[in-house]
């Protein structure tokens, strides 16, 4: 079977880690792959742009676009990541499928495949009625040309259905899974070490609260800045790996919270994975998620981990994996980091729980063998 797959953006977010994953790991005697991106080498005019004041033209463009490639290439399979592909993706399919006759080689149709990693209308969005309500609206009509919609979390599964997105039968959840044996972590004094050589006002004897993530609204750094605020303790030092638009605003409320000395924004690492370990508590405040891989690496490393009831992080942390508080709740948060500093037990146990977790069922043999099983479902 010959997969296509498409992802909106050609950076490297969880859907383009997903896709490469996937590409990498499906049999190779049953599966062939292709990965198609957004931007330029890709398809020019697939975009994340919400431009409705132009009459979408740039997403009717990438729809022909996606016509002319779906002609050269033929897949049996359109595998689609990403909300803006989601939509752009399914309509060009369908276009495809409608004139594939006029081809002069008889073609079966494509089958659609749409993975939501977090849905865009999810209600913690902080977007207006109007445009939430318009990409309700846009999901549900692209559904009809999608044959199956892979959830990466039950919460996304259950957001499909009250929205009325698609019937249950079209709907399947399969949790994120990562190569844990390909994990290139230092250990902890390492890796302290490592960070401490790149900020020479860091004390590596100090207890060490990280997270890794865009610095974009959706990740809710704010509330950790304000929760370090609050606890107000010099011995405990804060750590983001990550750059994004918000790092000016960030920046301003360190400062104004006075914790210049003990919070660091490290900026990009493209090997931030091997300083895990560095961290005694890895904390995900997001407002906003599906089901992150550096939440499935903090538990692969044995950490223990804060994080916010969004998306699917309370399924893998709940009950004894993990620590769940609300989003925006920065008391909550400063109070949970407080009791973890102060019981060394709890945080071995949460770490020892997450990481048995991880290593049974989390697995990427486990999502490829899911997803391989979906495609092979429409197998001609």
């Amino acid at each position: 079977m010959n997969i296509l797959f498409l992802v909106t953006k050609n950076d490297t977010g969880g859907a383009q880690k997903y896709v490469a994953d996937l590409a990498a790991h499906l049999p190779k005697d049953t599966f062939r792959t292709e990965i198609v991106t957004g931007g330029k080498g890709g398809i020019h005019f697939l975009s994340n742009a919400f431009r409705p004041y132009f009459f979408f033209l740039n997403d009717i463009a990438a729809v022909i676009e996606i016509v002319f490639y779906l002609r050269k290439h033929h897949p049996d399979i359109l595998h689609l990541n990403s909300s803006k592909a989601g939509v752009v993706g399914a309509i060009a399919a369908k276009l495809y499928n409608l004139t594939r006759h006029l081809s002069s080689v008889t073609r079966h149709p494509i089958r659609v495949i749409f993975t939501a990693h977090g849905w865009v209308f999810n209600p913690e969005n902080r977007y207006g009625w109007l445009r939430q309500r318009c990409y309700i609206l846009f999901h549900k009509f692209a559904a009809l040309f999608q044959d199956a919609i892979v959830n990466v979390s039950e919460y996304d599964r259950q957001l499909a259905l009250r929205y009325r997105i698609a019937p249950a039968n079209k709907l399947f959840t399969i949790h994120n899974g990562i190569d844990i044996a390909t994990l290139d972590m230092l250990p902890k004094d390492m890796a302290r070490a490592s960070l401490t050589a790149k900020r020479s006002t860091l004390n590596a004897q100090e207890f060490w609260v990280g997270s890794i993530g865009r610095l974009v609204a959706e990740k809710n750094y704010e509330t950790l800045i304000d929760a370090a605020a609050k606890l107000n303790d010099p011995s405990v030092a804060f750590f983001i790996i990550g750059e994004g638009y918000e790092r000016k605003k960030l920046e301003t409320l360190i400062k104004m919270r006075g914790l210049k000395n003990n919070f660091f924004l490290l900026g990009t690492m493209p090997d931030a994975t091997c300083y895990l370990k560095a961290f005694d508590v890895f904390v995900m405040p997001s407002i906003k998620e599906g089901l992150p891989y550096t939440l499935l690496e903090a538990m692969a490393a044995g950490l223990s981990i804060i994080a916010t009831r969004t998306g699917g992080m309370p399924e893998i942390l709940e009950p004894q994996n993990g620590v769940i508080i609300p989003p925006r709740d920065s008391i909550g948060l400063a109070n949970t980091i407080q009791k973890l500093l102060a019981d060394a037990s709890l945080q071995q146990t949460l770490g020892a729980n997450a990481k048995a977790y991880a290593q049974k069922e989390l697995t990427l043999e486990r999502m490829v063998r899911e997803t391989a099983a979906i495609y092979m479902s429409f197998r001609a």
